[in-house]
């Protein structure tokens, strides 16, 4: 797979598990390249081009998720992710499964439909396949091509971290117009849970507990608010799409941070793990570590997820000047 194309593609493979799955790119003339598959049958390349022209006689433009319309072997369910903007379409990956991983749950569809958006942008900008002319537009956008993306979806989680309340302001329509069925989810995607375990792992009571911001994939970012009701201690949790900043330029000013700690900054935020940082800028995992600690520093951070917070400008204060004591919520579980 390109480097590039790669942090989108195995991201959503982190968040969704697959039986099968295969991304392909889309070149300026709709021609196929297959770029990664699960499985090498011989047969990938004609079933992604024939599932991008069923898809595209539904919605002819747009980012699209919808179930998937063609048969692919043994497995019984599948959705299928077409990555685009309203000019060109940049790549098509489908994720199918066998009757023993089931069908796929309400917080994965959820998921995926902000991950659609974000990797469409992310893929845009990359430019993976050079610019086509603008065609005429349809007279009306059909009803399965969302033409605003979802703003997030809000969850609360007892304290197994098990799913009690659920909103996505998409669900109900998403539903309805591209043919995708189901499963109420008991829990968030097992990528997401770990991160909303990490920000919580030092949780003891409402009081004393502060909102926690997680990047877990490239494409996503996670909030965490505790939260208080009759029945108990809650977590409030929001997944909402990573819309990165034009420039790291005012962070870089403001806290004085160095070309090298830039370089450790912008795969952070990718989504790159220590060792995966050390190996890309040719230094140790002890040196990244170190490149860290000046950034927490140089921010006032007392963790990654307030650095990334702070050099985002989602939390202007540093931990010494917000407030300790936070709010209580109210929740009456379902």
């Amino acid at each position: 797979m390109s480097e590039a194309a790669y942090p989108i593609v195995s991201g959503i493979l982190d968040l969704v598990p697959a039986s099968r799955w295969a991304f392909a790119r889309i070149g300026p003339h709709g021609d196929l390249a297959l770029v990664f598959e699960s499985h090498r049958d011989g047969k990938t390349h004609r079933a992604l081009t024939d599932e991008l022209k069923r898809q595209r006689q539904e919605v002819p433009t747009g980012p699209r998720i919808a179930a998937t319309l063609g048969q692919f072997g043994d497995c019984t369910s599948g959705v299928t992710l077409i990555f685009a903007d309203t000019r060109e379409t940049f790549g098509i990956l489908t994720l199918l499964r066998t009757p023993d991983f089931g069908s796929l749950t309400s917080s994965e569809i959820t998921v995926l439909t902000l991950a659609l958006h974000a990797a469409s942008d992310r893929l845009a900008e990359l430019r993976l396949q050079t610019p086509t002319p603008i065609t005429a537009k349809p007279k009306h956008q059909p009803t399965g091509s969302p033409s605003e993306p979802p703003d997030g979806a809000f969850y609360v989680l007892d304290a197994d971290l098990q799913i009690v309340l659920a909103w996505s302001s998409e669900d109900q329509r998403r539903v309805a117009s591209t043919g995708l069925h189901s499963r109420i989810a008991e829990r968030l995607p097992l990528v997401l849970e770990e991160s909303v375990r990490q920000l919580t792992a030092g949780w003891s009571s409402v009081s004393e507990n502060e909102p926690g911001i997680g990047h877990p994939v490239p494409f996503l970012v996670i909030q965490t608010q505790p939260m208080s009701g009759p029945a108990g201690f809650f977590v409030g949790v929001r997944v909402e799409r990573y819309r990165p900043p034009n420039s790291l330029t005012a962070a870089v000013a403001r806290f004085h941070i160095t070309p090298r700690e830039v370089q450790v900054l912008k795969l952070m935020l990718d989504g790159q793990h220590l060792d995966a940082i050390a190996k890309q800028l040719f230094i140790t995992s002890s040196t990244v570590q170190d490149h860290i600690r000046n950034m927490l520093d140089k921010t006032e951070s007392s963790n990654r997820s307030e650095l990334i917070a702070r050099v985002l400008g989602w939390n202007a204060a540093p931990s010494h000047e917000r407030n300790r004591p936070s709010r209580s919520s109210a929740v009456t579980p379902r």
